[in-house]
């Protein structure tokens, strides 16, 4: 059974129109120094993604605020020919890293990076749109957002799910979809059917890890309302400073409110801090 928000139930925000942009649709001029790192870009998102902003860097890389959906927003960085595109820190040799600085200055306000507050967090996550997997009275209980082509997402369930399996632990899944075209119709298709958990299951089982693809083939078609679901759980986490998949989020032994950004390093480590 999937739980849906509130905001969600009660009609909450139009649905986004996803529509496949031509590979030269910037937002603006994009600079000539700058054109072929962002046909990198663009190539990668299967044309979905929009150059909001470029600038240079210290390291002498080109850098992006890319658009990836409706209301995310992230720092793409590339080589000067464009062959090479990655994201995450950029640390100078003194440890300080760039991408911070980057962020706050590029990213639209919305995307800010924010201080995660576990118990802000805690305290609005069963507010998510959400499914069970595992036992309802299982000990220890963990909420984890996810995105379908989420390949940490699926690294983590893979160490994770002979806790579930054992009855040890339940997990709480908040499907988000922004990293790929198809995530969002993938979660969308999830959570409409009558058993989101044994799908969630068949897109990890099946989950392509060269392509970093989920499983799951998404609807021809999805409803309006669970694709306002996704739209509104991606909303929440960016609300609340999670900015990556996957996020767990839990409470400790001493009744405290946790949040875990990414893949634990230490699953049984982590599974014992679950209260």
């Amino acid at each position: 059974m999937v739980k849906r928000s509130m905001r969600t139930l009660a009609g909450g925000l139009a649905a986004g129109l996803f529509l496949a942009a031509p590979a030269w649709a910037f937002a603006g001029n994009v600079p000539l120094a700058f054109q072929a790192g962002a046909k990198t870009i663009m190539a990668m998102s299967h044309g979905q993604a929009i150059i909001l902003k470029t600038f240079p860097t210290k390291a002498g890389l080109n850098g992006y605020t890319v658009q990836v959906s409706p209301g995310h927003a992230l720092i793409m960085y590339s080589t000067k020919n464009g062959k090479y595109v990655f994201m995450g820190g950029l640390f100078t040799a003194s440890g300080t890293n760039e991408s911070v600085r980057y962020a706050q200055k590029y990213l639209p306000a919305a995307d800010k990076p924010r201080v995660i507050s576990p118990v802000d967090v805690g305290t609005t996550v069963q507010k998510t749109t959400n499914f069970l997997i595992g036992k309802p009275d299982a000990p220890k209980q963990v909420w984890m957002v996810a995105d379908p082509n989420c390949i940490f997402c699926h690294l983590a369930w893979d160490h994770l799910k002979s806790y579930v399996d054992n009855g040890s632990l339940a997990i709480h899944l908040i499907p988000v979809g922004f990293l790929k075209p198809s995530s969002l119709p993938k979660a969308a298709t999830i959570i409409a059917s009558t058993s989101p958990a044994k799908e969630w299951r068949f897109d990890e089982t099946h989950f392509n890890s060269q392509e970093e693809e989920g499983g799951i083939v998404p609807k021809a078609q999805v409803s309006a309302e669970d694709t306002r679901s996704i739209q509104s759980n991606n909303r929440w986490m960016n609300a609340h400073g999670i900015h990556g998949t996957p996020a767990l989020i839990y409470k400790n032994p001493q009744g405290k409110w946790q949040v875990t950004p990414g893949m634990p390093r230490n699953t049984a480590a982590f599974v014992q801090d679950v209260g």
